[in-house]
């Protein structure tokens, strides 16, 4: 899987947080997606990676169906599978889930002989305080390095916890010459969202790679630079207002994300409701466009990519987002 639950959490962040800054078009990080969507089963993507990188040329995230992780490289989408091969994936690979920036002027060290938390602890004096999202870039030679990615789901989806329990693969290498991209969040102080250090490695012969779990720094360059500013790209109108739906209804949404199309009988049997109620809120959805029906009779999302700032609606639905998960 392209993104550990600690990463997709720490990205839909509270931006009033990294208020107080001036920000310019060059000063953003971009998300595609929300986080609960991902870590609640959405796995299908709503993206191609054609659309996503001109966002930036330095990210991570996954492919469609979990299918690996994500590591864009000078502009490059690599995808480390389960296996631990890279491969450069075509512009028509879906996502449902990235981060992506560009490192305009960053901010460089050499570094030795430190480990993740020592990698940690550098970016911290490169850049003070973390009042916004650190893009970092860490290549040279490495030994002790663990990486990881996760098989290709199938629906019914798990939720993401579940499926690296079960399905996440590692290996080690005990020297890696390559590249590590990532990002640093600030910590929102909440038990269920922790900020830190996030990267995505790839070998210099451009044949391995995956999620980092754990290195060491023979020799290398450290590059940093923060960004103040989240834009958000969202599906259209059901992950935004879906967030506005009472309780029951976000229900119905968050089935078919796991599950893929249903009917209106299973999906009662998943939702535990009776025939009729599960079809006034089907009904009720499918008539303001959240949900069609396909030639079987089955349910389904309707989502379409687009791309948005975070307005002061979305920060305040974002708001509500994270204290209801916290409760």
């Amino acid at each position: 899987m392209g993104i550990d639950p600690d990463l997709v959490a720490a990205v839909s962040l509270d931006h009033r947080r990294l208020a107080g800054h001036s920000c310019d078009a060059g000063d953003v990080t971009f998300q595609l997606s929300l986080a609960h969507v991902l870590l609640d089963g959405g796995y299908d993507g709503v993206a191609t990676l054609a659309e996503v990188l001109p966002a930036g040329d330095h990210g991570l995230g996954t492919v469609d169906r979990l299918d690996g992780e994500l590591a864009v490289v000078d502009g490059e989408p690599w995808r480390v599978d389960h296996t631990g091969r890279a491969e450069l994936m075509s512009p028509d690979t879906l996502t449902p889930f990235a981060v992506l920036t560009t490192m305009n002027d960053p901010t460089t060290r050499h570094v030795a002989g430190l480990d993740l938390e020592g990698i940690s602890a550098t970016v911290d004096s490169l850049v003070g305080a973390r009042s916004g999202v650190i893009a970092i870039r860490l290549e040279g030679t490495f030994t002790k390095v663990v990486l990881r990615s996760v098989k290709a789901q199938n629906p019914p989806y798990r939720p993401f916890a579940e499926v690296v329990a079960t399905d996440e693969v590692r290996w080690e290498h005990e020297r890696f010459e390559g590249v590590f991209v990532g990002f640093c969040f600030p910590d929102l102080q909440t038990p269920d969202i922790i900020g830190g250090l996030h990267l995505h490695g790839l070998d210099d012969a451009r044949s391995t790679g995956g999620h980092n779990y754990a290195l060491t720094v023979e020799h290398a360059e450290l590059s940093v630079e923060t960004s103040h500013e989240i834009a958000l790209t969202l599906p259209d109108r059901s992950m935004i207002e879906l967030l506005e739906l009472p309780a029951e209804l976000r229900s119905v949404q968050r089935e078919l994300l796991r599950a893929g199309a249903l009917d209106t009988v299973g999906l009662a049997q998943r939702l535990g409701t009776s025939i009729d109620e599960t079809t006034e809120r089907v009904e009720w959805l499918a008539d303001r466009g959240f949900l069609t029906a396909d030639d079987q009779d089955r349910w389904q999302i309707t989502m379409r990519s687009q791309s948005m700032r975070m307005s002061e609606r979305l920060e305040g639905l974002l708001d509500e987002l994270i204290d209801g998960h916290n409760d």
